[in-house]
């Protein structure tokens, strides 16, 4: 037993000499070559159906993940569903499908090249392993169309939607993560999702959002035969909190502004991840593995295998293959000399000398490499200096309405920001109230 044991030692301390200071050596610019992707099996025999669904929503197994965004100047259905699937051939195969419903459903010629209503609002589900389970494109309240994959079947369908929408408003204070939050008080997962998007150039509600802070939404809650049956656009949103101080969000024309006209929308994001934690800080730490003080050059955010991992700001990528003890690893060039890094991932769907996208998915979060558990090791550069993402300061275009459309701006503004005002707080619910209502 005790030679079992002396020559384990011998094989860990080997391993620890060879292989665990590849990342102190790695260069500031990622710069080395990148293997190819292996290939993605294409779906077979997929057949277009037009037949309505039965639910508006597709089950998906546990641990499925929600993409969330607007159609960009320029976005068609293909760039949109080719820029978060890993492989092109079933993103063409899907575009096709959807693109013929699509068709037929506006009465007009549409296909997987047509440029997409900028401001058109969609969601892609993926499961575990990055494939795609529906996606949803809303061109506006009447025209929401659906795809969804049935074993090795492609069915898309147009959804008939019920036109009734009620404006309402709610306030309510975090006592937890935001998203339980919004289930404490009896709303769903929807809101919470709508809401963090709306925000996530300012606020990192996994490192900022604190107990007691305050929410106010101004929002349109869709009803089915007088009953409540999802949300619509969040019109309004004022957050208050300890650590982002007072944030505001206005629907106007599309795109979301602060009370002074300024677009909220900028060139970098608060965070690459939706759903995480903070597991380890930037600067002096003890390595759970290594047993040694080593200084932590980046952020490690705790999340599920698979979580989708995206591009925090327009870039090139710059490197994506196997790196030593960072796994799977990815670094994109910004502009303005910045560069993020990604480390640990369990697949990465990216390849070097690709013009990335803001929010483009360039992996899933995985254990790769040096790992305890599955996540996500991000790091931020300023001029070839690394910097504490959770502290960086990025210089940040800011957009402003148009100064035709200011007055316009201003009544609207001013009309739902009263709206909000002295609106009560809502306290959580008790689980006895939430059975009643399912």
């Amino acid at each position: 037993m005790v030679s079992v044991v002396i020559v384990a030692a011998l094989v860990a301390g080997a391993y620890l000499h060879f292989f665990t200071d590849a990342g102190a050596s790695f260069p500031f610019s990622c710069n080395l070559p990148s293997p190819p992707l292996p290939g993605e099996q294409k779906l077979s025999e997929c057949r277009p159906s037009s037949a309505p669904a039965v639910e508006n929503s597709f089950p998906g197994p546990s641990g499925s993940q929600e993409i969330v965004d607007v159609a960009g100047q320029g976005d068609t259905l293909f760039s949109v569903l080719s820029a978060n699937l890993p492989d092109e051939a079933s993103a063409k195969d899907i575009t096709l499908n959807l693109a013929s419903v699509m068709q037929q459903g506006l009465n007009e010629p549409f296909d997987g090249l047509t440029p997409l209503k900028q401001g058109s609002r969609y969601s892609i589900v993926l499961d575990r392993e990055g494939r795609l389970l529906q996606t949803t494109i809303e061109i506006d309240p009447a025209n929401v169309f659906h795809a969804a994959i049935e074993g090795e079947t492609i069915r898309s369908w147009k959804e008939e939607v019920v036109l009734d929408f009620k404006v309402e408003t709610i306030c309510f204070q975090l006592k937890g993560s935001l998203t339980e939050s919004v289930m404490n008080i009896g709303e769903g997962v929807e809101l919470a999702l709508k809401v963090a998007n709306v925000f996530r150039w300012d606020i990192d509600f996994q490192s900022e959002a604190k107990r007691g802070d305050t929410c106010r939404i101004l929002f349109e809650r869709r009803y089915a035969d007088d009953r409540p049956s999802g949300y619509g656009r969040v019109l309004c949103a004022v957050y208050e909190g300890k650590k982002t101080g007072k944030k505001t969000a206005i629907l106007f024309s599309n795109s979301y502004y602060d009370e002074n006209g300024t677009e909220l929308k900028k060139d970098f994001l608060r965070s690459p991840l939706s759903v995480m934690r903070i597991t380890s800080r930037y600067g002096q730490r003890f390595h759970p593995i290594l047993r040694t003080w080593r200084h932590h050059q980046g952020v490690d955010y705790g999340a599920a295998q698979g979580t989708p991992v995206w591009a925090v700001a327009s870039g090139v990528v710059t490197f994506a293959g196997w790196q030593g003890d960072y796994g799977n690893y990815v670094c994109v060039k910004h502009d303005g000399g910045y560069e993020s890094r990604y480390g640990h991932l369990k697949r990465i769907f990216v390849q070097k000398g690709q013009r990335l996208k803001q929010r483009q998915r360039i992996g899933l979060v995985g254990m790769t490499g040096l790992a305890s558990g599955p996540h996500l090791h991000y790091e931020w550069l300023a001029n070839n200096k690394h910097t504490n993402p959770l502290n960086v300061k990025m210089v940040q275009t800011l957009r402003s309405v148009h100064p035709e459309l200011k007055g316009r701006f201003v009544t609207v503004a001013q009309e739902r920001l009263t709206r909000l005002t002295g609106v009560a707080l809502k306290e959580p619910v008790t689980r006895m109230s939430l059975a009643a209502q399912r």
